[in-house]
């Protein structure tokens, strides 16, 4: 419940103009009744999320910031893994979160999720129009998620599932989907895709410009970044996240992107924008020049590519 009400409490902040509620919470100061200070903790827990003034610089000098490729986050991964996959069986609601905390199931009813889902369903589909086949390259698909998420918004579309990811999440996706083509290079980059997909992962390329053009060469038909952390008033920024919730015994550093830089660096890779996407997720990183801070998704069209390759019959 706390975590459902903090939830609540950000959406209606991003919805309600500063100068309401700073007067909402001045009323609501007024008619609280008088009580004594409370005395100041002598340690207070890190938060989830905090802004990082030195950037990148925070992973050289803060040994928690392991970053994605550690053992417990594929532990994590193995735990909640067939709760995921109940979540997608039959005709139930598509709000699936896979990033839930520690024993908890895996829901079908978050709406934010569902909001992120069905988005993707509308790409999936757009990049699948006239074809019974796509090629997808899943950059910073972790074990496959998206892969399932696939067959089920299109069971009768083949699904050429291709996925980067660091080394421990790549070895366990090749346990689950031996049909499935994983790499822990940029080897993958070396073909093209009807559709490159960016989900939960550009924020974590230190150069995520280079990152968005060598991702927008591989792609014959669109490029879609989604949830990604954005800045709609200041420039790009840097936080730290310790997902230490979600049985994630680690920290790492992630881009909240300037969402006008983001549009620009794509420009000049060669993508043009398609359409774009407002997610419901909000996060509140402390100290961050902009809060609460919202993800989007954008969908480009790759302007100039060759037709997708095929594998050849064995």
């Amino acid at each position: 419940m706390p975590l459902i009400a903090a939830r609540i409490r950000l959406v209606l902040k991003g919805l309600t103009p500063p100068y309401v509620w700073n007067a909402l919470k001045a009323v609501k100061d007024r008619l609280r009744p008088e009580l004594a200070p409370l005395p100041e903790p002598e340690s207070e827990e890190p938060p989830e999320w905090e802004y990082v003034p030195e950037g990148w610089a925070r992973r050289d000098a803060d040994p928690a910031v392991k970053g994605w490729d550690v053992d417990a986050i594929v532990a994590a991964y193995r735990r909640k893994w067939p709760s995921f996959v109940r979540a997608l069986e039959g005709s139930g609601p598509l709000g699936v979160a896979h990033e839930v905390p520690e024993d908890v199931e895996v829901p079908t009813e978050d709406r934010g999720a569902h909001n992120t889902v069905v988005s993707y369903a509308y790409v999936l589909a757009l990049t699948a129009r006239k074809k019974d086949r796509v090629a997808l390259l899943d950059w910073g698909g972790g074990s496959g998620h998206y892969y399932l998420f696939s067959r089920a918004l299109l069971p009768d579309v083949e699904i050429e599932y291709h996925c980067k990811d660091v080394p421990k999440l790549v070895a366990y996706g090749r346990e689950l989907f031996p049909e499935a083509a994983f790499y822990e290079d940029d080897s993958c980059l070396e073909r093209q895709y009807d559709l490159v997909l960016a989900s939960n992962s550009l924020q974590y390329s230190e150069d995520w410009r280079g990152t968005l053009a060598r991702l927008a060469a591989a792609a014959s038909g669109y490029v879609y970044v989604t949830r990604l952390p954005v800045a709609l008033r200041s420039t790009s920024f840097v936080v730290v996240q310790r997902p230490y919730a979600y049985g994630y015994e680690t920290e790492y550093l992630g881009w909240v992107v300037n969402r006008e830089d983001l549009l620009e660096a794509a420009a000049t890779a060669g993508l043009e924008l398609v359409r774009e996407f407002v997610l419901v997720d909000l996060l509140s990183a402390r100290g961050a020049p902009e809060d609460p801070i919202e993800h989007r998704g954008f969908l480009f069209h790759a302007a100039s590519g060759r037709p997708p390759e095929r594998a050849r019959p064995a």
